[in-house]
C-alpha cells in the first residue's frame, strides 16, 4: 500500500531542486524510420501528485532554507539544455478533487502544459522534470510525471492517434464502475486492426486488489473485456507499475509508489474488439476499494492510407513562369494550381477542396477542369475567405498516378498600405485540405492537407511534404515610396548580465514589451523560424537581431542584447525579534549604469522603484535594470531568525449549533524558547465603545477568547525579551453563527381559545432566525408538507394536529419547533373589525365569516342610518366600499346580521355592531 514512507528522488545533481527524475525519449525505428525525418505534431507534459492541499507551500531545501513549491508548475530540462525552463499549467489545465464531496482529498491533483515547441527544438534524448509539488511522508503520498509525444514519419505505418486527457476520479472504499466514451478515430477499412493503448494514472496500490480497466467489444454491446499488461494483472490494473517499452529512466523502480504509466498492445485477434472502419468505443474502469485518478489515455489504431492527393504549387507570376528565388511585390498576380489524384484504390464521392485565403492576397478568379467523363461536380467559387470546389464523385483511375482534376486560381498581392504595414512585408501563407466519402464503405476519408512536393534529403528522400505555400513579398520599397513607412531596423537594445548562458524572455522582456508579445529569430516567418518563450530561451549572441511581434497587429520590433555594467551592493538589517519564518529588511545601493533603476526582487516578479524590501529567509536572486535596459543580478542569502510565531483565527462556537450568536477567537503561540508572553487586545466595537484586555505570563500554547463582540481590534503579543508581534482582527456580525426555529399562525376562522375551523386557510408566519439559513421544511400533521418560508395550509377535516417546522443552514445545523393546532367543525359567525377596499386583492370586501349556516341576512348602514348594502346570499363577496357608484368615505359603519345555524330551529339570531373602512 502507498501509506508507507514516501521519499523524494533527486537525480539531476542540482542543489537548487528538491526532487527530480528523468526518462529518455526515443523515436521508434519502424520500417527503418529515421528519427530526423519525424515531425512532432503534439507534445504534452503531465504531472500528478498527492500530499499538499494548497497550490503554494514551502519545503526546506538541502541547506535548510524555505523553498517555495507550487503544484501548478514544474521545471523541465531537455537534452543539451542544463538551464531548462519553468512550465506552468493554466487555470483550465490543472484539476483537483475539490467539488467531489470527499472527506479528505489529501491534495490529489493533475497538471498539464503543452510543450510541443520545446520537444521539437530538443528532439530525442534525456528529459528531466524537477520540483514537482508533492510531500514526503506516509498517508498515500505519491508524485510523478509523463510526457506524451505524437509525431509523424513518412515510412511508418498509418495510424489514427487520439489523445484524451482530463480527471477521471475513482473514490476509494466505494464499489463502483464508470465508462469513458471514445470517438474521433477511424480504424483501417480492411485487414487486421492493430491497437496500442497508453494510460497514465495516479495513486494505484500494488497491494490493493479490485481495480480494473476494460474496453468494449464492438460498439454499444455492453460486452467489456478486462485489460492488463506485463506489469500488472486484470484485477489489479493500477498497481504502481511503469511499462513504456523499455526506454531508460532514472530511477527505474518496480513499485513506483502510486504512479501508473503504461503503453501496451490491446489484444484484437480477428478484430474482435475493434473492427474495420470502427470510429468509436468505450472504456470502463472501476474499483472495490482503491482510489485513483486517470488523467491521460492515448490510443493508436491502424488507419486507412490517404485516399486522395492534392499537389499545390505556384505556376506563374504576372503570366511569367514562377521563380522561387525571387520575391513578389505588391500588385503582382499569381496563378496557382492544385492537381488532384485518386491514390487510394476506391471510388470517392462528395469530394470537397478548400483553399484558405489570407488577408492581403486578393481573390481574382478560379476554374476547375475534370479529366474523366460523367463528372457530377460544380465549378469552384470564392466563399468568404476560401476558394471552395465541390468535385462530386471521383472514379477509380487506370493508374494511381493519373490526374483526375485540376483547380487553377489567381490571386493578387495587395497594394493597400494599411494591410502591408500590418503584415510588415511578411510572407503570406496559403494552405488547404481535401475531404470526402469512401463510396465503398460510406465512411469519411481522412481529411488530407495539400502537399507542396517531395523531400530531396538523402535520409528522407521522396517523402511527401505536407505544408502551406509561403508567398514571399518584398514590400520594403513600396512601403517607403508609397506609404511613407520604413521597417526592419532594430528599435530596442536590452542588456543582460555578463556570463549568462541563456536569456529568459520572462525575466528580461516583460518590462519592455506588452503582455502577449511573441519573439522570433527572423522575420518574415518561415517553417524553420524559432519562437522563444515557454521554456525556449535566447542564446547570449550579442550580434544577433531578434524580432518582437506585439499583439496589436503592428510590425515587428527588432532588438538585440548587450552586456550590463550595473553594480549592486546589499545590506541586510539585523532581525532578532522576528517570527520563525522572519522577513529581514534588505537595502540596495546601486551604482554605474544609467539611472533611474528598476528592481526585480524575485525571478518573474514585477519591476519596481523600491530599493528596500523585507524578504523571507532563503536564497533570492535580485535584478536591477537601468534606463538603457541593462540588467545586473545579485544572489542574496537571508539567514533564518528564531524566537516565536503567532497564529490568530476566529470561528463560531463549536458543537451543538447554538440558538444564540457566539464566536471563539483562537491564539496560537509557537516559541523556540521558554519565554512567557503578554497579550494585549485593544479595539473599538461597532457600537462605538472601546475595549481593552491584557493577559499576562502566557507560555507557548493555544488560547481562546469567547467574549469579543463585533468590532476592529489589534492584538499585540510581547515576550520577556521585548520582542513583539502585532496582528489585526476584524469581527463582523456575520462571524456569529447560530440557528433558531420559531413560527406563529393565524386564520380568518380563528375563534375563542385558539381553535381553528377546517376548510379555512391557515397562515404560518416564519419567525426563525439564523446566520446562514438554507432550507425550511413544514410538516402540517395531516400528511402534507411544504418547503416555503411562510406557507398557507387548509385542513380538510377537524382534529388535533402537530405542526412541525424544521430549519437547516449552510453549516449542516438543524433546528425544529412543534406546536399543537386544534381544528374544529364548530358553527360560528365572526365579524371583521375593518377592511381596506383599495384593489390590492387583500381584504377588499366586507362580509361575515361563518360556518354551518342555513340562512343569512346581512345589512350595512352609514352613520345617518341609510342602508348602503344588503345581501341574503351566503356566496356573496360582500360590500366593496362603494355606494351609488362612488367610493364611500373612510370612517365607521354599522352592520346588522340575521342568521340561522344548520343545527338550530326556525328562529334566526341577530348580531349588530360597527367596523371601520380604511384606505
Amino acid at each position: 500500500m502507498n501509506d508507507n514512507l514516501l521519499l523524494f528522488e533527486d537525480v539531476d545533481g542540482n542543489n537548487s531542486t528538491i526532487n527530480s527524475s528523468s526518462a529518455v525519449l526515443n523515436f521508434p525505428k519502424e520500417n527503418g524510420a529515421d528519427a530526423s525525418c519525424s515531425n512532432v505534431l503534439f507534445a504534452g507534459l503531465y504531472w500528478s501528485g498527492r500530499g499538499p492541499t494548497e497550490d503554494v507551500y514551502y519545503l526546506n531545501d538541502q541547506n535548510g532554507f524555505p523553498k517555495k513549491m507550487d503544484r501548478r508548475e514544474v521545471k523541465l530540462f531537455g537534452p543539451d539544455d542544463p538551464v531548462g525552463g519553468k512550465f506552468s499549467a493554466g487555470d483550465n489545465d490543472i484539476r483537483y478533487t475539490y467539488g467531489l464531496d470527499l472527506d479528505n482529498d489529501l491534495g490529489l491533483y493533475v497538471g498539464f502544459v503543452e510543450v510541443t515547441d520545446y520537444i521539437r527544438q530538443h528532439g530525442e534524448g534525456e528529459y528531466t522534470v524537477a520540483d514537482l509539488g508533492a510531500l514526503e511522508g506516509t498517508n498515500y503520498h505519491y508524485g510523478g510525471w509523463s510526457l506524451v509525444v505524437v509525431y509523424e514519419n513518412p515510412v511508418m505505418e498509418n495510424r489514427s492517434i487520439t489523445v484524451f486527457d482530463g480527471y477521471a476520479f475513482v473514490r476509494g472504499s466505494v464499489v463502483a464502475d464508470f465508462t469513458i466514451p471514445i470517438s474521433g478515430f477511424s480504424a483501417v477499412d480492411n485487414g487486421p486492426v492493430n491497437m496500442k493503448l497508453g494510460i497514465a494514472a495516479g495513486e494505484g496500490d500494488v497491494a490493493a486488489l479490485g481495480d480494473y480497466f476494460e474496453i468494449e467489444r464492438g460498439v454499444n454491446t455492453n460486452d467489456f473485456v478486462r485489460l492488463s499488461h506485463a506489469g500488472n494483472s486484470p484485477d489489479n490494473f493500477f498497481n504502481s507499475s511503469i511499462l513504456t517499452g523499455g526506454n531508460p529512466r532514472n530511477p527505474n523502480l518496480k513499485n513506483n509508489t502510486g504512479m501508473d504509466i503504461s503503453v501496451f498492445d490491446v489484444p484484437n485477434a480477428g478484430n474482435s474488439i475493434i473492427s474495420n472502419g470502427q470510429t468509436s468505443t468505450r472504456f470502463r474502469y472501476g474499483t472495490d476499494g482503491d482510489a485513483y485518478v486517470i488523467y491521460n489515455i492515448v490510443m493508436a489504431v491502424d488507419a486507412n492510407e490517404p485516399e486522395v492527393q492534392g499537389y499545390h504549387y505556384v505556376k506563374t507570376i504576372n503570366n511569367q513562369a514562377f521563380d522561387a528565388s525571387k520575391s513578389m511585390v505588391p500588385g503582382d498576380e499569381l496563378e496557382i494550381v492544385v492537381e488532384i489524384k485518386n491514390t487510394g484504390g476506391v471510388k470517392l464521392e462528395d469530394l470537397l477542396l478548400e483553399i484558405n485565403l489570407p488577408e492581403g492576397l486578393e481573390y481574382v478568379s478560379s476554374r476547375g477542369e475534370y479529366f474523366f467523363a460523367g463528372n457530377s461536380g460544380k465549378q469552384p467559387a470564392q466563399v468568404l475567405h476560401q476558394v471552395r470546389w465541390e468535385l462530386g464523385q471521383i472514379p477509380l483511375p487506370k493508374n494511381a498516378d493519373d490526374l483526375m482534376a485540376t483547380l487553377t486560381y489567381s490571386l493578387r498581392v495587395t497594394d493597400r498600405c494599411e494591410l502591408l504595414i500590418d503584415t510588415c512585408s511578411a510572407n503570406f501563407v496559403l494552405d488547404g485540405q481535401i475531404q470526402g466519402i469512401n463510396k465503398d464503405s460510406g465512411k469519411p476519408i481522412p481529411t488530407t492537407p495539400l502537399l507542396v512536393g517531395f523531400s530531396e534529403d538523402s535520409k528522407c528522400f521522396n517523402s511527401p511534404i505536407f505544408e502551406p505555400i509561403e508567398i514571399q513579398v518584398d514590400a520594403g520599397e513600396f512601403l517607403k515610396n508609397k506609404c511613407g513607412y520604413e521597417s526592419g531596423e532594430p528599435k530596442v537594445i536590452i542588456c543582460t548580465s555578463q556570463g549568462d548562458t541563456e536569456i529568459s524572455p520572462s525575466i528580461y522582456l516583460t518590462d519592455v514589451f506588452p503582455a502577449g508579445t511573441r519573439y522570433y529569430n527572423e522575420f518574415p516567418l518561415t517553417s524553420t523560424t524559432i519562437e522563444y518563450g515557454n521554456g525556449i530561451n535566447f542564446l547570449p549572441d550579442y550580434q544577433a537581431i531578434y524580432y518582437a511581434v506585439i499583439p496589436d497587429g503592428t510590425c515587428p520590433i527588432g532588438f538585440g542584447f548587450a552586456v550590463s555594467e550595473v553594480e549592486i551592493e546589499v545590506a541586510i538589517e539585523d532581525g532578532s525579534c522576528q517570527p520563525s519564518t522572519p522577513e529581514r529588511k534588505v537595502s540596495l545601493s546601486i551604482s554605474n549604469g544609467v539611472a533611474p533603476y528598476s528592481v526585480i526582487w524575485e525571478e518573474g516578479g514585477v519591476p519596481t522603484a523600491e530599493t528596500d524590501r523585507a524578504l523571507l529567509p532563503g536564497l533570492h536572486r535580485i535584478s536591477v535594470v537601468d534606463q538603457t535596459g541593462c540588467i545586473a543580478k545579485k544572489d542574496v542569502l537571508i539567514p533564518k531568525a528564531k524566537l516565536f510565531s503567532v497564529e490568530l483565527t476566529k470561528s463560531s462556537l463549536p458543537g451543538d449549533c447554538p440558538e444564540e450568536p457566539g464566536l471563539t477567537v483562537r491564539l496560537v503561540i509557537t516559541s523556540e524558547s521558554t519565554s512567557e508572553h503578554m497579550v494585549t487586545i485593544e479595539g473599538v466595537l461597532l457600537s462605538g465603545e472601546k475595549f481593552r484586555l491584557i493577559d499576562l505570563e502566557l507560555p507557548e500554547g493555544n488560547y481562546e477568547y469567547n467574549d469579543l463582540l463585533p468590532g476592529t481590534y489589534t492584538v499585540e503579543i510581547e515576550n520577556l525579551e521585548g520582542c513583539s508581534q502585532v496582528e489585526s482582527l476584524y469581527i463582523g456580525e456575520e462571524d456569529f453563527v447560530y440557528l433558531k426555529a420559531d413560527y406563529v399562525y393565524n386564520s380568518e376562522s380563528l375563534v375563542n381559545e385558539g381553535l381553528l375551523n377546517f376548510n379555512y386557510p391557515v397562515s404560518f408566519d416564519n419567525h426563525s432566525q439564523g446566520s446562514s439559513i438554507l432550507m425550511y421544511f413544514w410538516d402540517f400533521g395531516d400528511g402534507n408538507t411544504s418547503s416555503d418560508s411562510d406557507p398557507i395550509h387548509q385542513y380538510s377535516a377537524p382534529g388535533d394536529y402537530i405542526v412541525r417546522l424544521e430549519v437547516s443552514d449552510l453549516l449542516g445545523c438543524v433546528k425544529e419547533i412543534s406546536k399543537s393546532l386544534k381544528i374544529t367543525g364548530a358553527q360560528y359567525v365572526r365579524m371583521p373589525d375593518a377592511f381596506t377596499p383599495n384593489g390590492d386583492g387583500r381584504n377588499d370586501y366586507y362580509f361575515p365569516v361563518f360556518n354551518q349556516l342555513q340562512f343569512i341576512e346581512f345589512s350595512i348602514f352609514n352613520r345617518w342610518g341609510e342602508m348602503i348594502f344588503y345581501s341574503q346570499n351566503q356566496e356573496s363577496q360582500g360590500w366593496d366600499g362603494n355606494f351609488k357608484g362612488k367610493e364611500a368615505p373612510i370612517g365607521t359603519y354599522i352592520y346588522k346580521v340575521n342568521y340561522l345555524y344548520e343545527s338550530e330551529g326556525a328562529k334566526p339570531k341577530t348580531q349588530t355592531g360597527s367596523f371601520v373602512l380604511i384606505k
